[in-house]
C-alpha cells in the first residue's frame, strides 16, 4: 500500500470515528433530554395534581384552624390571652425574686468567677486523696477492697490538673480563650458573649475553698468509686448548660440515643433527661425568655400521647404496661422542644451535624466490630447464610435498631454532602456517608437495605428535577448488578421473597397472630406496650408461634395496642408531618425534609 492511500484510510477511519462520536454524544443528549421531559412531566402532574394540592395543603388547613372555633375562639379570644398573660406574669414574678432562683444566680456568677487554677487545685487534691484511699483500703482491708481504679484514676486526675493551677483567669474567660472551648461552648452550643466573663482572680481564699471540696470529695471516694464521683461533677456542669440554654438539651439527647446503650437502663435515663429539658424550658417561657407556639400537627401529636396514656392506663398489661406509657409520653416532649426550640438554621444546622457525627460514630464503631469481632451466627439463620460472618449491633443490642438508627440519619448526611461548599467538606461527607452505608450493609438488615434505597430515591426526587436522568441511568446498570454485587450480598437480597426463611417466616406468622388478635380488639386495643401484647397474643398464636416479643409492625402494633382510634390520630400525624410548605422547607436547608422523621422517631421510641 502506498503512502497516499494509507494516508486516504487514516482519514477515512478518523472521519468514521469522529461520526460515531457524534451519534453516541447525540445518543446521550437524547436520552437525557427525554429523561428531563419525562422529569418536567411528573413533576408537573405531581405539583398540579390532587396528590401535590394535598401534600400542601397545611398551611391552608392550619390558617383555617387559627380562624376556626378551636384554634381562633378558645385559644385566641382576649380574655384567655389576658388570663394567661396575668397567670405567666404572676408566675414570672414569684420565679425571678424566688429564693431557689437567687441562690442558683449567685452560685453559678460565683463559680464563673472562680480561676482556672482555683478548679486546678480542686482536681488535684481530689487525684491526691482518691490515691490515698487506696493506700488506706490497701493497708486496712477491713475498710473495703483495694481497687487499682482508685490509684489510676486518682493519678490520671491530679497529673492532669496540674497545669491548670497556674492560671489566674477566671474559668469563664479560660473558656472563651481557648479554640476548643470557644468551638464547643460558643460554635456547638451557640452560647453568646454574655456568657462568657473576663475577671480576673486575685484572692488566694477561693483557691483555698475548691483545696477543701478537693480533699472533701477525694475523701468521699471510701464510700463512692470515683468514676461516679466525677460522673456527678460532669451531669451538673450539663445541667447548668441545659438550664442556661434548653437548646443545648436537645443537642445531648440526640448524642446520647446511641451512647446511652452502656447504661442498664438506656432508656428511663433519656426519658429523665428529655424531662429535665422540658422543664427548664418551660421556666424559660414562663420568665417569657422563650416562646410556644401551639399549631395543628402539635395538638394531634398530644392526642396521640393522650390515647398512649388512656391505653396504657387501661391494659392488659398492668403496671409494666403503664410505666411504658408513662415513658413515651416523656419522650414525646421531645418533640415539643424540636418544634419550639430549633427556629432558626443555626440551631437545625447543629441539630443536623449532632444527628450525623452520632451516626458517624455509631458506624466506625459497627465496622471495627465487623473487621475484629469473631464469627457469631447469633440474628442469622445459619441453615441458608452459613457464609455471612456476624451481624454487627455497634452501640445497639440488635442488629435492626442499628440499621433503622443509621436509616433514618442517612439522608441528613447526603443533604450535608450536596450542600457542602468546599473540597475538604465534600470529601469528609463523601468519607462519612461511605462508613453509613458500610455499617449499614454490615447490619445485614434487608428491610434496611431497602428502605435506605427508597428513602435516597425519594430525596432524591424532592432534591432535583433532574433525579430521572439517574433513575434511567439505574435501568442500564440493574442488569449488571448480580456481577457486581458480591455474592453475599445477592443471596441475602435474593431472599426476601424466600418464605422458608425462619425470620420472614416468623414475622409472616406474627403477623397473621396480631390480625386475630385486632379482629377481637379493633376498636379498644388491648393496651399499650409489649407487656400486652405478650399477655394476650398466646391465646392467637399461629403455626405454632406461642411467643413474640410484639407484633413486628409498627402499623399492627399502634393498632391492636390502642385501637383504632390511635391509628387514626397516628396517620393523621403523619399526613400532617409531609403536607407542608416546601418552599419554606428548602429556604431553611434541605436537610429540615428530614428532621420530622426524627419527631416521630422519638414518639414511637418505647412502641
Amino acid at each position: 500500500m502506498t503512502k497516499e492511500k494509507r494516508e486516504e484510510a487514516v482519514a477515512e477511519e478518523k472521519t468514521k470515528r469522529k461520526k460515531r462520536e457524534r451519534i453516541g454524544i447525540a445518543s446521550i443528549s437524547f436520552f437525557a433530554a427525554l429523561m428531563d421531559r419525562l422529569g418536567a412531566a411528573f413533576y408537573g402532574a405531581l405539583i398540579n395534581g390532587f396528590f401535590g394540592k394535598l401534600f400542601s395543603s397545611y398551611s391552608s388547613i392550619q390558617k383555617r384552624f387559627e380562624k376556626g372555633f378551636c384554634g381562633g375562639y378558645l385559644l385566641g379570644i382576649n380574655r384567655v390571652r389576658k388570663l394567661f398573660h396575668r397567670g405567666r406574669v404572676f408566675l414570672a414574678s414569684k420565679i425571678e425574686t424566688g429564693f431557689f432562683i437567687n441562690k442558683a444566680r449567685k452560685i453559678m456568677k460565683y463559680f464563673c468567677s472562680l480561676s482556672l487554677g482555683a478548679y486546678g487545685y480542686y482536681f488535684m487534691f481530689f487525684g491526691i486523696y482518691t490515691a490515698v484511699v487506696y493506700l488506706i483500703k490497701y493497708f486496712i482491708p477491713g475498710l473495703g477492697e483495694a481497687d487499682i481504679d482508685y490509684l489510676i484514676v486518682g493519678s490520671v486526675v491530679a497529673t492532669a490538673a496540674l497545669p491548670m493551677t497556674f492560671s489566674k483567669l477566671s474559668i469563664a474567660a479560660s473558656v472563651k480563650k481557648s479554640v476548643i472551648g470557644n468551638m464547643i461552648f460558643q460554635g456547638a452550643f451557640g452560647l453568646s458573649d454574655e456568657s462568657f466573663h473576663n475577671g480576673i482572680v486575685k484572692t488566694s481564699k477561693r483557691s483555698n475553698i475548691m483545696m477543701f471540696l478537693g480533699l472533701i470529695t477525694g475523701l468521699l471516694t471510701l464510700v463512692i468509686h470515683p468514676l461516679h464521683v466525677l460522673f456527678v461533677i460532669f451531669a451538673i456542669v450539663v445541667l447548668c448548660l441545659v438550664a442556661a440554654s434548653p437548646e443545648i438539651g436537645v443537642l445531648i439527647s440526640i448524642i446520647l440515643v446511641p451512647l446511652l446503650s452502656f447504661t442498664k437502663y438506656p432508656t428511663v435515663y433519656l426519658c429523665t433527661f428529655i424531662l429535665l429539658t422540658s422543664f427548664f424550658y418551660l421556666l424559660k417561657v414562663i420568665r417569657g425568655k422563650r416562646l410556644f407556639k401551639l399549631e395543628l400537627l402539635d395538638i394531634f401529636v398530644f392526642l396521640f400521647g393522650f390515647v398512649i396514656f388512656c391505653s396504657g392506663f387501661f391494659s392488659a398489661g398492668k403496671e409494666a404496661s403503664f410505666s411504658s406509657a408513662i415513658v413515651t409520653c416523656s419522650l414525646l416532649l421531645g418533640y415539643f422542644l424540636l418544634v419550639n426550640l430549633l427556629r432558626t438554621k443555626k440551631w437545625i444546622k447543629r441539630c443536623v451535624f449532632a444527628l450525623v457525627g452520632s451516626a458517624t460514630v455509631t458506624s466506625l464503631v459497627g465496622i471495627f466490630e465487623y473487621v475484629f469481632g469473631e464469627k457469631n451466627s447469633q440474628w442469622l439463620d445459619t441453615s441458608l447464610f452459613s457464609d455471612i460472618k456476624l451481624r454487627i449491633v455497634s452501640l445497639f443490642e440488635n442488629p435492626n435498631v442499628l440499621a433503622t438508627f443509621i436509616v433514618m440519619i442517612f439522608p441528613f448526611a447526603i443533604a450535608l454532602l450536596l450542600l457542602s461548599q468546599k473540597r475538604n467538606e465534600k470529601n469528609l461527607m463523601l468519607l462519612v456517608c461511605a462508613a453509613m452505608l458500610i455499617c449499614t450493609v454490615f447490619t445485614w438488615s434487608r428491610g434496611a437495605w431497602l428502605a435506605l434505597i427508597v428513602t435516597s430515591l425519594i430525596f432524591y426526587v424532592f432534591y432535583s428535577r433532574k433525579t430521572f436522568r439517574f433513575f434511567g441511568s439505574l435501568l442500564i446498570i440493574i442488569p449488571i448488578l448480580p456481577i457486581v454485587l458480591p455474592t453475599t450480598v445477592l443471596n441475602r437480597l435474593i431472599s426476601i421473597t424466600n418464605l422458608f426463611d425462619s425470620s420472614i417466616s416468623y414475622r409472616i406468622y406474627t403477623w397473621l397472630g396480631t390480625l386475630g388478635m385486632i379482629g377481637d380488639y379493633w376498636f379498644s386495643g388491648i393496651g399499650f406496650g409489649n407487656e400486652a401484647f405478650q399477655s394476650v397474643y398466646p391465646f392467637y398464636p399461629y403455626s405454632g408461634m406461642e411467643t413474640a416479643a410484639h407484633s413486628h409492625s409498627l402499623f399492627l402494633q399502634i393498632l391492636v395496642g390502642t385501637g383504632v382510634c390511635g391509628l387514626i390520630v397516628f396517620l393523621i400525624v403523619i399526613f400532617f408531618n409531609f403536607a407542608g410548605d416546601f418552599g419554606n422547607v428548602f429556604i431553611y436547608f434541605r436537610e429540615i425534609i428530614s428532621i420530622e422523621v426524627f419527631h416521630l422517631m422519638l414518639c414511637i421510641e418505647s412502641v
